[in-house]
C-alpha cells in the first residue's frame, strides 16, 4: 500500500512539473494553431486601412481588445479557451463595420471634403490641425455609435469648415507659393516703383490664381497657369528694376542708355563677322542683326557638319537679342503715360467697387473684391420656410443685384444657394438649388442678363459662413451668393 502511494505521488509530481515547464507559443505558432485568431488579425488590419477605427471607434477598440485577450490565452497554452474571445472579436468587428457604414451615410459631406483635403496633402502640410480635426471626427462617429445622432450632426459644419480650410490652404501652398515668393521678392526690391506695369501684371496674375482656387478649387490647372505667369512677370520686373538702378547709379542720360543698348547689340554681333551700322534707324539695325542670324541658322541647317553646341549658341544669341531689345523698348517707353493709364484703370475699378458696396445695407449683403471679380453674399433674402419662391419683399434687393451686374458688361455670373443646417441635408441641398434657380430666372427675365452668361448651383448646408448654433449664424448661412467674374 505504501509503495503504491509513493508511485501515485511521483506520477502527480511528474504531471505538475511537466505542465509548469511548458513553453509559451510564438506568434507564428499561435496564428498557425488558431485559424480564428489569424482571421481576426487580418480583418482588423483591413478594417483599419478602411477607416473603421475612425468611423466606428468603440466597436473597433472592442474587437481589438478581444484579439489581444485571445492572443494572450493562446500564448499561455490554453488550447480551447482562445477560440471564444476570437469569435466574439469577429462579431464585434462585423458590427463595427455596419456602424461605420451608418456613420459614413450620416457624415457623407464631411467625408467628401475630408478626402479632398487628404488629396491636397493636408495631413502632411498641417499635421497638428489635421490630427485635431480627425479627433473631432472620431468623437462625432462615437456619438453616432451611441445613438446621439443629433449631437453628431451638430459637429458637421465645423468639421466641413476645418477640412475645407485645410484643403484650400494646401492647394495655395502647393500651387501659388512660388509665385507669391517671386512677387514679394520683386516688391522688396521696389519693382512696383521701377517697373510698375510689369509688377502690376505679376500681382494681378497672382491674385487671379488665388481667386480661382478660392472660387473653385478643382481648377488647379488654370490657377497654376496664372501662378506661372505671375512668377515670370515678377522675375522680369525684378530684372528691369536692377537695370534701372544701374542706370540711375551711373547717372545715365537718355543718350547713355541708348549707347548702352547699342553696345549690347554690338556684343551679340561680335561672333557673326558682320558690322552693325548704327547710323541707320534702330529697327533697321535690329532687322539686319536678325537676318544675319537667320541666314547663319539656315546655312547651318543645310550643313551636316554643324554641331549641337553651335546650334545652341545660335539659339542663345537669338534669345539674348530678343531679351535686350525688349528691355530697351521697355526702358524707352513713356513711363509717365503708362503710369497714368494704370492709375486710371485702378481708380475706375476702386470707384466701381465702392459704388456696388454702397448699394447694399449690412443687413442685405456683404460685398467682397477678389482681384477683378466681385462676390456678393446676400443674406437679406426672405424665403418662406421650406420654399424657394421670390416674394415681392425681395424685389428691392434683386434690383440692387441687377444694378451691380450692369456695372460689369459682358461678365459671367455664378449664382449659388446656401441654407442653414435646419432640416435634412438632402432637402436643404434641393432647396438651395431651387432658390438659386429662381434668383437666376429673375436676373434673366427682369434684369435681361443673358442666360448663357449665368451658371447656377446649390450647396445646401455644406458651406456655412457662421455657426448654426445661433439665430444670427443661421441667418448668415441662409444666403444667395452672386459672383461677378471679370477675367
Amino acid at each position: 500500500m505504501k509503495k503504491n502511494l509513493i508511485l501515485i505521488i511521483g506520477f502527480l509530481w511528474l504531471i505538475t512539473g511537466c505542465a509548469g515547464n511548458q513553453q509559451r507559443l510564438t506568434p507564428d505558432e499561435i496564428t498557425s494553431n488558431f485559424k480564428v485568431i489569424a482571421t481576426l488579425k487580418k480583418e482588423l488590419t483591413v478594417a483599419e486601412e478602411n477607416g473603421i477605427d475612425v468611423f466606428a471607434p468603440e466597436g473597433f477598440l472592442e474587437a481589438k481588445g478581444l484579439y489581444t485577450e485571445a492572443f494572450q490565452m493562446a500564448g499561455d497554452g490554453k488550447s480551447d479557451q482562445p477560440v471564444h474571445p476570437a469569435n466574439k472579436g469577429l462579431n464585434a468587428l462585423a458590427k463595427a463595420k455596419s456602424d461605420a457604414k451608418h456613420a459614413q451615410e450620416i457624415m457623407w459631406e464631411v467625408i467628401d471634403v475630408r478626402q479632398r483635403a487628404r488629396k491636397a496633402g493636408a495631413p502632411e502640410l498641417f499635421r497638428k490641425e489635421y490630427k485635431a480635426t480627425e479627433k473631432k471626427l472620431t468623437e462625432a462617429n462615437r456619438l453616432i455609435e451611441e445613438g446621439s445622432i443629433a449631437k453628431a450632426k451638430d459637429l458637421r459644419p465645423s468639421l466641413i469648415n476645418a477640412y475645407n480650410e485645410m484643403e484650400i490652404d494646401a492647394l495655395k501652398k502647393g500651387v501659388v507659393s512660388l509665385a507669391k515668393a517671386s512677387v514679394q521678392q520683386a516688391k522688396a526690391k521696389d519693382a512696383d516703383d521701377h517697373a510698375p506695369a510689369t509688377y502690376l501684371k505679376a500681382e494681378t496674375e497672382l491674385n487671379m490664381a488665388i481667386s480661382i482656387l478660392e472660387t473653385d478649387r478643382t481648377q488647379t490647372e488654370k490657377a497654376n497657369a496664372h501662378a506661372k505667369l505671375a512668377t515670370e512677370m515678377a522675375n522680369r520686373a525684378t530684372e528691369i528694376t536692377e537695370l534701372a538702378r544701374t542706370f540711375k547709379r551711373r547717372k545715365y542720360s537718355m543718350e547713355d542708355m541708348i549707347l548702352w543698348y547699342q553696345k549690347q547689340l554690338f556684343e551679340i554681333n561680335k561672333p557673326l563677322s558682320s558690322e552693325l551700322d548704327f547710323e541707320q534707324p534702330n529697327h533697321i539695325v535690329v532687322r539686319s542683326l536678325h537676318d544675319t542670324i537667320a541666314a547663319l541658322v539656315e546655312s547651318r541647317k543645310d550643313s551636316a557638319r554643324i554641331t549641337d553646341e553651335k546650334q545652341k549658341l545660335i539659339h542663345a544669341l537669338e534669345a539674348e537679342l530678343k531679351g535686350v531689345h525688349n528691355r530697351y523698348e521697355h526702358e524707352l517707353s513713356d513711363q509717365a503715360t503708362r503710369q497714368m493709364e494704370t492709375d486710371r484703370i485702378k481708380q475706375e475699378a476702386d470707384e466701381r467697387f465702392k459704388h456696388i458696396q454702397s448699394l447694399f445695407t449690412p443687413q442685405e449683403a456683404e460685398v467682397y473684391r477678389k482681384g477683378n471679380n466681385v462676390l456678393i453674399k446676400a443674406q437679406g433674402f426672405y424665403f418662406p420656410t421650406g420654399g424657394a419662391e421670390i416674394k415681392t419683399i425681395n424685389f428691392p434687393l434683386m434690383n440692387k443685384l441687377i444694378s451691380a451686374i450692369r456695372e460689369f458688361p459682358g461678365s459671367k455670373i455664378e449664382v449659388s444657394g446656401h441654407t442653414d443646417s435646419t432640416g435634412s441635408a438632402e432637402k436643404n441641398l434641393l432647396l438651395s438649388k431651387n432658390r438659386a434657380k429662381n434668383v437666376a430666372a429673375f436676373l434673366i427675365n427682369v434684369g435681361h442678363v443673358k442666360q448663357t452668361d449665368i451658371t447656377v448651383d446649390g450647396y445646401g448646408e455644406t458651406r456655412p459662413v457662421a455657426s448654426n448654433d445661433t439665430e444670427d449664424g443661421r441667418t448668415q448661412n441662409r444666403r444667395i451668393e452672386l459672383l461677378i467674374v471679370n477675367e
